[in-house]
C-alpha cells in the first residue's frame, strides 16, 4: 500500500464500514452483511423445544441411517445420495487467506473429517455424503510452508500445534472451533498457552451462517448459494471448542495514505453524541419491487420461522409428487398407504391440483419467497410443479355467466365451470409465483406456459367480468343482473382471484424478461380493464365499486410496470391503449372519479393516476441490475465491484462546475422524456377536445374538463409530482391557441376556461399558504414557516411575484429545503405504497433541474452558493445512482402540514405556478378580443380566480377593465361584467361607491339578463352598505323595475323591495298572522322602520316612481303572497314612522321633507287605506285649512290621502268629517282642475261615511243653474268665461263622482221643465249645448271634457245621439285638444270597465251569500256597459289607430292606452290591431314603444296563430310609420345598431320555430319584385321599403344559427332568380350589347323612365347582396357551410344550428349601414343611375361568390369592398352614350381579372 505506484482504493471510514454491518441495518440481515461476533457457550441454544421434538425430526434421518447400514446399495438411499450430490459442484475447494493456528497436514484433511463425523454419532448416511463429496480445505501459507521449511522453522513466535478446527454443529449455526476432547488423540499436542482458570468451560467465537441442514458452497460467480438438501440427522455433540486469536502485528501508521476529500466530509458530518438520535448515518432507498436481494433472514425467530417455511414447501411438494407418482401403473403398490384423491381435481381427463392444494402450494411458495429461501428449492421440482399445472390452464374462462332462469341441473353445470375457472386462477397465481421468485434458470420462465395464464385470464376478463362490470339493475339486461347478483358472493371471489394473478403479473413483468407477445396481449387486456365503465352507485354495481376499483388498479400497475421496463412500448401504450380508448371514458364525473386518493380529498379519475403515474415513470432513473461480487484490478487485488464503480464515479468530480454538469446530464434525459410524454397526451387531447362541444357526441371537451380537475386536485400533492409537468403542457397549448390569429372562437373560449381553471388552481395553492400561516400548529420546524412568511410577503406585491420567488430559490433548492423535506416524506410513504416509486424518482428528477438551474443563475463571484450548490447537486447524484445520502436531517421534526406545505412551496416555484402573471394578463387581453364569447369567457375566468384569491383585485387594472367592459357591445360580455363587479363588491366593499354606478346603468341594460343580475347585484349591496345616498339610488333604480316590459324583471323587482324593505322587520313584529294583531314598537324596530322611510320618502320626487312604488306597496298586501299578514303588519309600522316624522319635521325649513312623506302616504293610501288609523287621519286636517299656493301640494296629497283613507272612519267621527267637508266646499271654487277632482271625491266618500249627500245636491244644483243661465249667451268677458269653465268641470266632476239618483226630487224641484228620470241625464243635456262647434274654445273643451266625465259613469249617454254626433265631428275636424279629450272620456270609461271587471273575478271568489243579488245587479250593469264598450270601440277603432300613428306626442299616447284597453277586453278582432302594435312598438317616444310592446306580447303569448297573419301588414305599416312619423326609413338606428323590427323578433323568438322562420322568409321574399311591374313613381317607392327591410334582416338578433342561414340562402336566392333578368335587361336597355357579337350599338338613346327603373331594381340587389355578404363575414359563414346547408348535409337537428349565433364585433357594422344608405339615395342622377347598373353587372358578371350562389359551386374568398367602392367610370359631361362592361371574346384574358365563364343560369348570346 504505501509507495506503491498504482492506484489504490482509499481506507473505509466508519459511515461506509456501518452499512456492511448488522449495526446499521434491521434484522433480517442480507448476505453481505458482516455477521456481528458473539461469545457463547459450545452448546448454544437449541432450535427444539423439546426432546420429543428433536426425536421426531430425526426419524427420517434415522431411517436413512437404517436403511444405509443394512444394505448401502438399495435403491432409496442411493436415489436420496444421488440427489444430494447433485446439488453439490465437483471438486469443491475453500481457498483460506490465512493459514488457520493449526498443524493438520493437508494431506490428511478428509480422515480427520470422517474421524470428527464418527466421534460426533453423524450416522452410516452422513459418512457416505461426506465420503461422496470432493471438498478440499487449502491454504497458501501452509503449502508454502511445507515447500519452504526453512523459513517455516525460522519464523518466529512459532506456536505449537493445536487439535484441528472442528465443524460444530449447533441448531441455528455453525462453529469454528478448537476441540479439547478428554482423550487427546495421537499426533495431537497441547497448546503452550495458559487454559483459563474456569476450564471446564470452554468458550468459542461463533460466526452466524446458514442452518445446519443447508450447505454453504461457493458458486462460480463469488456468491454463496444456497443448495437444497433432504432431511439429514443433526450433526450437534457436546464439543467445546475455542478459537485462540493471534496478537496483532505492530502497526507503523506513517505508511497510512491521507485521503483529504473523505477527511472533510467526515468532518461536515455530524457525531454521534448523548443528544443525538440513534439514526443511521446513511440512507438508502429501493426503486425495484421485488425482495430478491433483500436480507436473508438471520434472527434466531425469524430464521425459526423461515426454516420452517421452507420445510412446509418441501413437504407439500413432496407429498404432490407421492400423490402423482401414486397416479402411475408401476408404483401404485408402493405407495398404496397414501391418501392422494386430496390432491387432484375431480371430473378431470387429465391430472389437475385441486383447488385446495393449489391455493396451498401458491401460499407456501409465495411464504418462502418472503424469507428468502426460495433459491433453495430444486430446480427440478419447480419443474415438475409447473408440469402439473398446465392441465388446470385450459379452462374455459368464458363461459362463467350464471344462467337468467335457472333450473337446479343449471346451477350445478354453473357451479361446476366455476370450480374449474377458479382451479385455473388458483394455478395461474401458481405459476407466477414461481416466476417472481427471482430464480436465474431460465427453464422456469416458459414462454407457453406464460402464454397460457395470460389466455386464461384474457379469456376470462372479456367475456366475462368485463360485460359483468358494465351491466346495471335498470340496464338492457335486468333478468341477466339479477341472476348474477344472486351468485355475487362466488363471483366477486372470483374477480378478486383474477385481480390477484394482475398483481403477480405486474411483479413478474417488473422483475423478468417477457416476450413480446406476451407483453402485447398484456397491454390490450389490461387497457380493456382499464376503460371498463364503473358503477356510480353500489346499487348498479354488481361486484361492488371498490372492488372494481382494485381490479382497474391492478390493470393500471401492469401497464405502469410494462412502461417503465420497456421503452420501446412507451409510444403503444400512451397512444394505442390509453388515448385511442379515452372516447370510451364516462364524463359523468361521479361515474369516472372512483380512484382514491392516498392523501384524501376528492376521488380523481383512474386514467389520469395512470398518465400521472406513466410520466413520473418516464423522468425517473432505472438504475441497472446490480452487480455484486468480488473482481480482481490489474494488479490482482480483490474489490467488491459496486465499491469500485461508486469510487470511480466519484473521483471524477473534481470541481463543482464539474458535480453540476455530471448531474445536469444525469437528469435531462430523463426530464426530456418525461416532457416528451406529457407534450404528447396534452396535444392528443387539446387537439380532440378543439374539434367538439360540450354538447356534442365527442366526449373529449368534457374530458379535457375532468383530466384538468384531476391535475389540479392533486397538484398539491406530492404523490403526484407529474400534475405540475402535464399542466404546465396545458397552460403552454392554451396559450398557443389564444396567441393564434385564426383560431375559432370555440377553441379561444375553451382556452379561456382552461385557464381560469388552472389560475384557480394556482390561487388555492397560495390560499392554502395563507390558511396554514394562519393556523400555524404549535411546534415543528420553524424553517417551513419561515419560508412561507417569506414567500407570501413577497406574493403580497403582485405583478411582481415570479420575480420575487426566484429571489426565494436558493432556500427552496437548498439540501435541507423543502425540496428534500418532501423527498424524504415520499420515500417514508413508499414504504406504504409501492406506487409511489415513480412519484420518488421523478421528484427527484426535479429537483436535480432546478439546481442546475439555479447554478446557471449563480454569479461567478458568489463562490459559497457555488460551493452550497455543488454540494447539494453530489447528494443528488448519489441518491440518483447509488439510492443513499447522508440522514442528516430529523423528518420528526416536521409536521404533516408542515410537510405538505414544503412541497406546496416546492410547486409554487415551478414554470406552471410562476406562468400565473402570464396567464391572468392574457385574460385580460383577451378581455378585449373580437369574438363576444372570447371577452364573455375571460371575465367569467377572472371571476373564477376571484373567488379562490380575493387578493387579485389588488391589482389596479382589474376593476378599470371590467367597468370598461359593462359598457361593451354585446350582451353576453356586459351580463359577464355585471356578475364579476358584484363579486368584486362582494370581496371589497369598499369599491361599492365606484361601481356602483355602472351596475345601476345596467339595471337599464337592453338584455334580460343582464337586468336580472344587475338587481340581484343591487339587493346585495343595498342589504350591506351603510351609505344612504348609494340606498336611495338604488331604491330608484329598482322601482323602475316594476314596469318592466319583461314579467320576469317586473316579479324579480317586486320581490327584491320585499326582501329589502319588508323582510327585515320579520323577526321584530312577531309571528302573529292577523292584520289587527299590535306591534310593539321597539327601539331596533324604530330604527329600522325609519331607515326604511328616509329611503322612501327620498325617491318619490317623480310621478312615474310614484306609480311603480305604488305597484309594489300593492303586490306586498294582496292576498296571494304568503306574507302578506306580516307584509301589512311592516307597512303600517311604516306608515306610523311617517307620521311620527311629520310631528318631529313641523318647522318651515322641512317644508320640503314633509311634503315628500305627504307623497309616500298617497302611495300606501291607494294600496291599502286600512294601514292608516283614525288618528292619523285628523292629524292630516290642518293641512286643508287657510290654503295657499304654497300648501298646495300638501293640500294635494292630504286630499288624496283621504280620498282612499277616510273609508276606515265610521260616523262616530262626525266632527271631523263635517270639519273636513266644510273646509273642502270653502276652496272648491279656488282649487285648480287636478286637485278639484281629488276633492270632489272625496267629499262624495264623506257624504256616504255620514250618510247625508245634501251639501252636494244643492252643489250640483247650483252648478246646473248656473250653466243654463249661460245657454245661448254670448261669451266675451274672460271672467266670465273662467267662471263657466271652472263650473263646467266642476259639475262634470259632480257627474261623474256622485250617485245622486236617489235624490231626483230635489233636482226636479229645482227643474219643473226637467221630464227626464236621471240626474246624469239633466247634467249631460245641460253641457251637451256647450260642446257645438260655434263655442268659445275653451269653454267647448271645458264642456268635451265635463261630458266625458260623467258618461264615464253613466255610460249609456255615450251611445245619445247628440252625443255621437259631438263625437264624430271631433274625429271628422281632426282638432288635436279636442280629440285628447274625447280620447280621455273614452279611456276613462273603459278603464273603470277593466277594473269593474278585476272586481268582479275577486269576488267571484268569495263565498255565496247576501251579496248574491248584489252581484247580479252589477252583472247586469256590466253587460250593459259591455255593449256601450263595444260599440265605441268598433265606431272610432280606426280613428283612434290613425291618432296613435299620426304622432308621437301625449296625444298619440292616449290613442294607445285606449287600443291597450281595447286589446284587454277583447273588444275586437285582434288582428286589427296588430299592424298598428308592430309600428307603435318601434316608437321612439319611451312610454308609447313600451306600452305597444307589453300589449303586443301578451297577446302574441295567447293567439299566436292569429296574430302571426298580420306580421307582414305590420312590418308595411311599421315602415310607413318610421318613415312619415319617425322621419327616418332606415331599417336600423344607429349607436348601437339595432334593427327596428327587433321588438316584432323578439316576441316572435319567444314562440314557436315554424312562426318565426314563416316570418323570416316572409320578410326576405317582401323585397323581390317583377321587373316589368316595377312602379318607381309611386310613393313610397319600392327602393324605400327594400332599404327598410334589407337594414332590419342586415342587424336583427337572430335566435338561432339556422335563421341566420336561412336569411342568407333566401337573399342568395332573391338576387340569382331577380338579379339575372335585370342584368339581361340593363345589357339590352342600357348598355345596348347584341346578343349575337357582344357589340355595342352607339346609335340609340337611353329611355330615362327604363334607365330609373332597371337602376332602381339593380340598387334595390345590390343592398340584399351586401346585406349577405355582411351576415356572412359578421357571423363566420363560409361557403363550405352554405353548400352543405343548402344540400342538407347540415341537419336541423344538430345542436350547432340551434345555438345563439355570435356576431363578430370587427365586422364594421357601419360600413354595411353607410353602404345601403348611400345605394338607396344614390340614383339622383342619370349618371349615378348608370353607374349603379354597372356595379350590378359587374356583381353577376365577375363575382365568384354570385356564381356559387346561382350554381353551388366553390369558389375563392369573396370580397366586402367590391361593391359600391369602384371609381367612377362616367364623367359629368358630354356623354352622349353610356361606358359599357366590356364583354370577353371566347379565348381571351384579362391581366386583372380571372376568365370566367357564363353559367347556364344567366341569360346565353344567340347567334344569327
Amino acid at each position: 500500500m504505501n509507495g506503491s505506484s498504482r492506484r489504490q482504493i482509499p481506507p473505509v471510514d466508519v459511515d461506509d464500514a456501518l452499512q456492511y454491518t448488522p449495526l446499521s441495518s434491521i434484522v433480517p440481515f442480507g448476505p453481505d452483511m458482516i455477521p456481528i461476533p458473539s461469545i457463547s457457550t459450545a452448546s448454544g441454544s437449541s432450535l427444539y423445544h423439546s426432546d420429543a421434538e428433536r426425536e421426531h425430526s430425526r426419524q427420517a434421518l434415522d431411517l436413512l441411517n437404517q436403511r444405509a447400514q443394512a444394505d448401502p446399495e438399495s435403491k432409496l438411499v442411493r436415489k436420496y445420495l444421488h440427489d444430494i450430490m447433485s446439488q453439490l459442484p465437483a471438486a469443491t475447494e475453500y481457498d483460506f487467506t490465512r493459514a488457520p493456528h493449526s498443524a493438520m497436514s493437508v494431506d490428511n484433511s478428509d480422515q480427520v473429517v470422517a474421524e470428527m463425523l464418527r466421534t460426533a454419532g453423524a450416522g452410516k448416511f452422513a459418512e457416505m455424503v461426506i465420503g461422496k463429496s470432493n471438498v478440499s480445505f487449502l491454504n497458501k501459507e501452509i503449502i508454502g510452508s511445507a515447500k519452504n521449511p526453512r523459513s517455516s522453522a525460522s519464523a518466529p513466535n512459532v506456536m505449537t500445534p493445536t487439535p484441528a478446527p472442528r465443524l460444530v454443529a449447533h441448531p441455528n449455526h455453525y462453529t469454528y472451533g478448537n476441540a479439547l476432547p478428554a482423550a487427546t488423540p495421537q499426533g495431537f499436542q497441547a497448546s503452550p498457552y495458559p487454559t483459563p482458570s474456569n476450564s471446564h468451560r470452554a468458550f468459542q467465537i461463533e460466526i452466524p451462517v446458514t442452518p445446519a441442514h443447508r450447505r454453504l458452497t461457493p458458486n462460480p460467480g463469488g456468491h454463496p448459494s444456497q443448495t437444497s438438501m433432504s432431511p439429514s440427522p443433526s450433526l450437534g455433540a457436546k464439543v467445546v471448542s475455542a478459537v485462540v486469536l493471534k496478537p496483532s502485528p505492530h502497526i507503523d501508521r506513517s505508511e497510512y495514505a491521507k485521503y483529504e476529500k473523505l477527511d472533510q466530509r467526515l468532518k461536515q458530518s455530524k457525531a454521534f453524541t448523548e443528544g443525538t438520535p440513534s439514526k443511521n448515518r446513511k440512507r438508502r432507498y429501493d426503486t425495484s419491487d421485488d425482495d430478491d436481494d433483500g436480507p436473508i433472514v438471520v434472527g434466531v425467530d425469524q430464521r425459526a420461522k423461515a426454516d420452517s417455511s421452507l420445510s412446509s414447501l418441501m413437504h407439500l411438494i413432496d407429498s404432490i409428487f407421492q400423490a402423482e407418482d401414486n397416479l402411475q401403473a408401476d408404483t401404485s403398490g408402493k405407495y398404496a398407504g397414501y391418501e392422494s384423491s386430496k390432491f387432484w381435481l375431480s371430473g378431470t381427463t387429465d391430472p389437475c391440483l385441486s383447488t385446495a392444494i393449489q391455493a396451498k402450494l401458491e401460499f407456501s411458495i409465495k411464504k418462502v419467497i418472503s424469507v428468502k429461501r426460495f433459491a433453495q428449492v430444486p430446480v427440478d421440482d419447480l419443474l415438475r410443479i409447473q408440469k402439473l399445472c398446465e392441465n388446470a390452464l385450459k379452462a374455459e374462462a368464458e363461459n362463467i355467466m350464471p344462467p337468467e332462469n335457472p333450473a337446479e341441473s343449471d346451477v350445478e353445470d354453473w357451479l361446476a365451470r366455476v370450480a374449474l375457472v377458479d382451479n385455473g386462477l388458483k394455478t395461474a397465481k401458481t405459476v407466477l409465483r414461481i416466476m417472481v421468485g427471482g430464480r436465474e434458470e431460465k427453464q422456469l420462465y416458459s414462454e407457453d406456459l406464460l402464454a397460457s395464464v395470460l389466455l386464461l385470464v384474457k379469456n376470462l376478463i372479456e367475456g366475462a367480468f368485463n360485460p359483468m362490470i358494465e351491466m346495471r339493475s335498470g340496464g338492457d339486461q335486468p333478468g341477466l343482473f339479477k341472476s348474477a347478483f344472486a351468485q355475487k358472493k362466488i363471483l366477486g371471489g372470483l374477480l378478486h382471484e383474477v385481480t390477484n394473478v394482475l398483481s403477480i403479473f405486474s411483479q413478474m413483468v417488473a422483475n423478468e424478461e417477457a416476450t413480446e407477445s406476451a407483453i402485447n396481449s398484456a397491454l390490450y387486456m389490461a387497457a380493456a380493464i382499464i376503460f371498463v365503465e364503473n358503477a356510480s352507485n353500489e346499487k348498479d354495481s354488481l361486484f361492488g365499486i371498490q372492488r372494481v376499483e382494485l381490479f382497474r388498479m391492478a390493470a393500471m400497475d401492469i401497464l405502469a410496470k410494462i412502461f417503465a421496463k420497456y421503452p420501446e412500448q412507451r409510444s403503444n401504450i400512451i397512444f394505442e391503449q390509453i388515448l385511442a380508448n379515452l372516447e370510451k371514458l364516462p364524463v359523468n364525473r361521479a361515474t369516472a372519479r372512483q380512484f382514491k386518493l392516498v392523501e384524501g380529498g376528492k376521488n380523481i379519475q383512474l386514467v389520469s393516476a395512470l398518465i400521472m403515474r406513466l410520466v413520473q415513470t418516464g423522468g425517473t432513473y432505472q438504475a441497472k441490475k446490480k452487480k455484486r461480487g468480488l473482481i480482481s484490478d490489474e494488479n490482482g487485488q480483490l474489490h467488491l465491484q459496486e465499491d469500485i464503480t461508486r469510487y470511480n464515479e466519484d473521483d471524477e468530480d473534481r470541481s463543482p462546475d464539474q458535480t453540476v454538469t455530471k448531474l445536469h446530464h444525469l437528469y435531462s434525459p430523463l426530464l426530456e422524456d418525461a416532457q416528451k410524454t406529457s407534450s404528447s397526451i396534452v396535444s392528443y387531447l387539446v387537439q380532440k377536445a378543439m374539434n367538439t362541444t360540450k354538447t356534442g357526441d365527442q366526449p373529449y371537451r368534457h374530458l379535457l374538463d375532468i383530466f384538468t380537475e384531476d391535475f389540479l386536485a392533486v397538484l398539491g400533492s406530492p404523490e403526484w409530482p407529474a400534475a405540475e409537468l402535464l399542466l404546465r403542457s396545458l397552460a403552454r397549448s392554451m396559450c398557443n391557441i389564444i396567441d393564434g390569429e385564426k383560431q375559432p372562437v370555440t377553441a379561444k373560449t375553451m382556452a379561456l376556461d382552461m385557464l381560469g381553471v388552472m389560475g384557480s388552481g394556482i390561487c388555492d395553492l397560495v390560499v392554502h399558504l395563507r390558511e396554514g400561516r394562519r393556523n400555524r400548529e404549535s411546534g415543528g420546524d420553524a424553517q417551513i414557516s419561515d419560508l412561507i412568511d417569506k414567500y407570501l410577503e413577497i406574493d403580497g406585491s403582485g405583478s411582481n411575484r415570479a420575480a420575487a420567488v426566484s429571489a426565494l430559490e436558493e432556500d427552496l433548492l437548498s439540501w435541507s429545503g423543502p425540496f428534500r423535506i418532501a423527498l424524504e416524506h415520499l420515500f417514508e410513504a413508499r414504504t406504504r405504497d409501492s406506487m409511489l416509486q415513480s412519484a420518488c424518482g421523478y421528484y427527484l428528477t426535479l429537483w436535480s433541474s432546478r439546481v442546475c438551474t439555479l447554478w446557471d443563475k449563480v454569479a461567478e463571484d458568489d463562490d459559497d452558493a457555488a460551493i452550497e450548490i455543488s454540494q447539494c447537486a453530489s447528494h443528488l447524484k448519489q441518491m440518483t445512482l447509488h439510492r443513499e445520502w447522508d440522514d442528516d436531517l430529523d423528518l420528526d421534526a416536521f409536521t404533516p402540514s408542515q410537510m405538505r406545505q414544503a412541497y406546496v412551496l416546492t410547486v409554487l416555484n415551478m414554470p406552471f405556478c410562476q406562468f400565473f402573471e402570464q396567464l391572468f394578463n392574457r385574460l385580460l387581453r383577451c378581455m378585449d378580443d373580437n369574438q363576444a364569447q372570447s371577452r364573455s369567457k375571460a371575465l367569467k375566468s377572472i371571476t373564477q380566480l376571484l373567488s379562490k384569491d380575493p387578493t387579485i383585485l389588488n391589482r389596479t387594472q382589474v376593476i378599470p377593465y371590467v367597468m370598461k367592459k359593462g359598457q361593451d357591445a354585446s350582451p353576453l360580455v356586459r351580463d359577464s361584467a355585471v356578475d364579476l363587479l358584484g363579486k368584486c363588491i362582494a370581496i371589497k366593499p369598499e369599491i361599492e361607491g365606484m361601481v356602483c354606478k355602472t351596475i345601476i346603468e345596467r339595471s337599464v341594460d337592453t338584455g334580460v339578463a343582464v337586468r336580472k343580475r344587475s338587481m340581484k347585484i343591487l339587493k346585495d349591496i343595498y342589504l350591506h352598505t351603510k351609505k344612504e345616498n348609494l340606498k336611495v339610488m338604488i331604491a330608484e333604480a329598482l322601482v323602475l323595475r316594476i314596469k318592466d316590459n319583461d314579467l320576469g324583471v317586473a316579479e324579480q323587482a317586486k320581490k327584491t323591495f320585499e326582501e329589502i324593505w319588508i323582510a327585515p322587520f320579520y323577526s321584530l313584529i312577531g309571528d302573529d298572522e292577523t292584520d289587527d294583531a299590535p306591534v310593539d314598537i321597539s327601539p331596533q324596530l324604530k330604527l329600522i322602520a325609519n331607515e326604511r322611510v328616509s329611503v322612501i320618502v327620498k325617491i318619490v320626487q317623480k310621478d312615474i316612481i310614484l306609480s311603480a312604488l305604488h305597484d309594489v306597496i300593492k303586490s306586498l298586501l294582496q292576498q296571494d303572497n304568503k306574507n302578506s299578514s306580516r307584509n301589512f303588519r311592516v307597512c303600517k309600522t311604516m306608515v306610523g314612522s311617517m307620521f311620527d316624522d311629520l310631528l318631529d319635521q313641523s318647522d318651515e325649513s322641512a317644508k320640503a321633507y314633509r311634503q315628500s312623506i305627504m307623497q309616500t302616504l298617497t302611495v300606501f293610501s291607494k294600496a291599502d287605506p286600512k294601514l292608516f288609523t283614525p288618528e292619523q287621519l285628523v292629524l292630516l286636517q290642518p293641512y286643508i285649512e287657510n290654503l295657499t299656493a304654497e300648501d298646495l301640494p300638501l293640500f294635494r296629497s292630504v286630499i288624496v290621502i283621504y280620498r282612499h283613507a277616510l273609508h276606515v272612519l265610521t260616523s262616530r267621527q262626525t266632527k271631523f268629517l263635517g270639519d273636513v267637508q266644510s273646509s273642502l266646499l270653502k276652496n272648491l271654487t279656488r282649487l285648480p282642475s287636478p286637485e278639484l277632482r281629488e276633492v270632489v271625491c272625496c267629499l262624495w266618500t264623506i257624504a256616504g261615511i255620514l250618510k247625508d249627500p245634501s251639501r252636494l245636491v244643492r252643489v250640483t244644483i247650483s252648478c246646473t243653474i248656473n250653466i243654463q243661465k249661460t245657454k245661448g249667451k254670448p261669451l266675451v268677458e274672460q271672467m266670465e268665461i273662467k267662471k263657466v269653465v271652472r263650473t263646467l268641470y266642476i259639475l262634470g266632476l259632480l257627474g261623474h263622482f256622485c250617485d245622486l239618483e236617489e235624490h231626483s226630487s230635489a233636482f226636479k224641484a229645482s227643474f219643473p221643465q226637467w221630464k227626464g228620470t236621471l240626474v246624469s241625464g239633466l247634467i249631460v243635456d245641460t253641457i251637451i249645448p256647450f260642446c257645438a262647434s260655434a263655442i268659445e274654445p275653451s269653454v267647448r273643451k271645458a264642456a268635451i271634457e265635463s261630458l266625458g266625465h260623467v258618461c264615464q259613469t253613466s255610460a249609456p249617454h255615450f251611445l245619445k245621439h247628440e252625443v255621437l254626433q259631438i263625437f264624430d265631428e271631433i274625429f271628422k275636424t281632426q282638432d288635436k285638444e279636442l280629440m285628447k279629450l274625447a280620447l280621455s272620456g273614452i279611456k276613462g270609461f273603459l278603464l273603470l270597465e277593466e277594473s269593474r271587471s278585476e272586481l268582479a273575478n275577486e269576488e267571484g271568489g268569495d263565498k255565496k251569500g247576501d251579496h248574491a243579488a248584489g252581484r247580479l245587479t252589477q252583472a247586469a250593469y256590466m253587460n250593459q256597459n259591455d255593449g256601450v264598450s263595444t260599440s265605441l270601440a268598433q265606431r272610432y277603432l280606426t280613428d283612434i289607430i290613425s291618432i296613435a300613428l299620426g304622432s308621437q306626442d301625449s296625444y298619440a299616447f292616449i290613442a294607445v292606452e285606449v287600443i291597450a284597453s281595447i286589446l284587454r277586453q277583447g273588444l275586437v278582432h285582434p288582428k286589427e290591431l296588430v299592424p298598428a302594435l308592430v309600428a307603435l312598438e318601434t316608437s321612439t317616444a319611451g312610454a308609447i314603444s313600451q306600452l305597444a310592446f307589453r300589449e303586443h306580447k301578451t297577446l302574441h303569448a295567447k293567439h299566436e296563430t292569429i296574430v302571426e297573419r298580420g306580421y307582414m301588414d305590420g312590418v308595411r305599416e311599421c315602415f310607413l310609420y318610421q318613415l312619415n312619423v319617425v322621419r327616418d326609413g332606415a331599417g336600423a338606428s344607429v349607436e348601437p345598431y339595432t334593427a327596428k323590427l327587433r321588438p316584432l323578433y323578439d316576441i316572435v323568438k319567444e314562440g314557436t320555430r315554424k312562426v318565426r322562420k314563416k316570418l323570416l322568409d316572409n320578410i326576405i321574399r317582401s323585397i323581390d319584385f317583377d321587373p316589368g311591374k316595377m312602379n318607381v313613381d309611386k310613393k313610397p317607392t319600392h327602393l324605400e321599403y327594400a332599404r327598410f327591410v334589407i337594414g332590419n334582416l342586415a342587424f336583427l338578433d337572430y335566435a338561432t344559427t339556422d335563421e341566420v342561414f336561412q336569411a342568407i340562402t333566401t337573399m342568395e336566392k332573391v338576387v340569382a332568380g331577380t338579379g339575372v333578368m335585370v342584368a339581361h335587361s340593363i345589357e339590352q336597355d342600357i348598355f345596348f350589347i347584341k346578343l349575337d357579337n357582344d357589340e355595342v350599338n352607339t346609335d340609340r338613346v337611353i329611355d330615362p323612365q327604363r334607365l330609373k327603373v332597371l337602376s332602381t331594381c339593380a340598387a334595390i340587389l345590390t343592398m340584399v347582396w351586401a346585406a349577405r355578404t355582411y351576415l356572412r363575414k359578421a357571423f363566420g359563414i363560409n361557403e363550405n357551410k352554405i353548400r352543405d346547408y343548402k344540400i342538407g348535409k347540415i341537419k336541423m337537428t344538430d345542436p350547432t344550428m340551434n345555438k345563439s349565433p355570435g356576431r363578430n364585433p370587427n365586422v364594421n357594422m357601419q360600413t354595411v349601414f353607410e353602404q345601403i344608405d348611400s345605394t338607396a339615395c344614390g340614383l339622383e342622377s342619370q349618371s349615378d343611375m348608370l353607374e349603379q347598373c354597372r356595379q350590378f353587372v359587374e356583381i353577376l358578371s365577375v363575382d365568384n361568390e354570385f356564381k356559387l350562389a346561382a350554381d353551388g359551386e366553390e369558389g375563392d374568398d369573396y370580397e366586402f369592398s367590391r361593391m359600391g367602392n369602384s371609381p367612377e367610370m362616367f364623367s359629368d359631361e358630354d356623354r352622349p352614350v353610356p361606358n359599357t362592361p366590356k364583354k370577353k371574346r371566347k379565348g381571351s384574358t384579362d391581366a386583372d381579372k380571372p376568365a370566367t365563364k357564363r353559367r347556364k343560369s344567366q341569360p346565353t348570346k344567340k347567334k344569327k
